[in-house]
């Protein structure tokens, strides 16, 4: 049964987003959003209720007062000028008329805006109805007293506060207006890592951030700067690797000469063609290994048509004897080490033709990655053996014969340009009954 702390992992995995700046911006949103969700609510309550309870109370106080000065003086010409001055100092616009019965089970439904005027208004002590005009903004309270009939006509603004919508709508646009800022910002913060990103991803395919800058905040400065110091370090080891087996082959080389020449002006016999034909084999492993150890090289890339490459290299192939088909479904134009990749082409063709007599070459191109294939109808590689065969000096001759197999590093040559391209290489079974070599690389 999963635990609580695997249920968590997963469903945070599913809900968060995967990019840093979506959960920076997930991060620094949230408690925005909370903050002012929760400041929002407690001060509508409390604002709400106070303002409009108060206004409410205020508006029954006037009604209240109003009839009890419309009641003290009965004189009509009294009346008027009380309903006058009730209108200019009050706001309320009161029309009194003869008496008239009040409806029976009269039912008051309170809205948004007379929530707190109705239990206000039963504090008038008489029954009254309430009338919305909603296109005039005013409302219509008629009260049922004994000896008259009040009917007043009160406008939205003496008891329904509009604050409360700029309130919110301040807080919305505040927050939205900061939140923005607060993205650009975020945004010029991401970019440093993104430019370390795509430096570290350039020096891993072989080419080269030689204008690469540490940037941005200190932590990603650090991490700049540490990403700089290993690019220096990998290209110093290469370098000395380099440099160190040109001198073993420089100084491998010279005796090797010398030995050749001694044996050439020798008495030919068995035992002279013995040692010329160790000679030859040493000059071919130095020269193998010299070769395996300029895969690092500083060729650089460089933008090309991958199809008319291959079909280039397949053309050559031909010419020597190689009965090579050629598939394609699409051209494509990429960055990449031409010498290199025309070198890992032609290992694997030729190692295809050494064992098979018939050899296909696929190349595939999908939105992320091209594929090239070859194939033949040889004896194939065991499925054991195949990661090994990816190894320096591995041979599945053991004779060690170089007619059979050169010394063991062609495919380690190969596996090392693709690494060299960011891409990887893999070996199955070939729909012709031997082996399938796929070479993929990401665009």
């Amino acid at each position: 049964m999963a635990s609580l702390k695997d249920i968590f992992r997963f469903y945070r995995l599913r809900l968060l987003p995967r990019r840093l700046l979506p959960r920076s911006i997930l991060i620094l949103v949230l408690p925005v959003v909370l903050i002012q969700s929760v400041s929002g609510i407690l001060f509508y309550d409390n604002h709400w209720q106070n303002i409009s309870r108060r206004l409410a109370l205020g508006i029954a106080s006037d009604i209240k007062g109003a009839f009890a000065l419309y009641d003290d003086f009965p004189n009509e010409d009294d009346r008027k000028i009380i309903v006058n001055d009730i209108r200019a100092s009050a706001g309320l616009n009161i029309l009194f008329s003869e008496p008239q019965e009040p409806p029976e089970n009269i039912r008051l439904k309170a809205n948004n805006k007379t929530t707190e005027l109705i239990p206000a208004l039963r504090t008038v002590g008489y029954p009254f109805t309430l009338s919305d005009l909603p296109e005039e903004r005013r409302l219509l309270i008629t009260f049922y007293l004994p000896d008259y009939t009040a009917e007043i006509l009160l406008p939205y603004k003496l008891f329904f506060s509009s604050t409360t919508y700029v309130f919110a709508f301040w807080a919305l646009f505040s927050s939205l207006l900061f939140t923005g800022i607060a993205i650009v910002f975020l945004r010029n913060q991401m970019r440093p890592i993104l430019r370390l990103a795509e430096a570290t991803k350039n020096f891993g395919l072989g080419r080269d951030v030689n204008d690469f800058k540490p940037e941005g905040a200190a932590e990603v400065r650090q991490a700049s700067l540490s990403f700089l110091q290993m690019r220096d370090r990998i290209r110093r080891h290469i370098e000395e690797r380099t440099r160190m087996l040109a001198g073993v082959s420089h100084d491998l080389r010279t005796p090797l000469t010398r030995m050749r020449l001694q044996l050439a002006m020798m008495d030919k016999n068995d035992d002279i063609e013995n040692l010329m034909e160790d000679v030859t084999e040493m000059e071919h492993m130095v020269n193998g290994y010299l070769d395996f150890a300029r895969g690092g090289d500083k060729e650089k890339a460089q933008s090309t048509d991958i199809r008319q490459l291959v079909s280039d290299t397949l053309d050559g192939l031909q010419k020597n004897g190689l009965a090579v088909q050629f598939n394609c479904n699409y051209s494509l134009i990429m960055d990449i080490r031409r010498n290199d990749f025309k070198r890992c082409l032609w290992n694997l063709v030729t190692n295809a033709g050494r064992y098979g007599t018939q050899i296909n070459v696929s190349m595939t191109v999908s939105d992320k990655c091209l594929e090239i294939a070859v194939e033949d109808n040889g004896p194939g590689i065991p499925a054991n053996k195949r990661d090994d065969v990816f190894k320096a000096f591995f041979r599945l001759d053991e004779s060690r014969n170089p007619e059979t197999g050169g010394v063991g590093l062609g495919l380690t040559i190969t596996r090392d340009i693709v690494t060299a391209h960011g891409g990887k290489i893999y070996m199955e079974d070939s729909a012709l009954g031997g082996l399938k070599v796929v070479m993929v690389f990401p665009i």
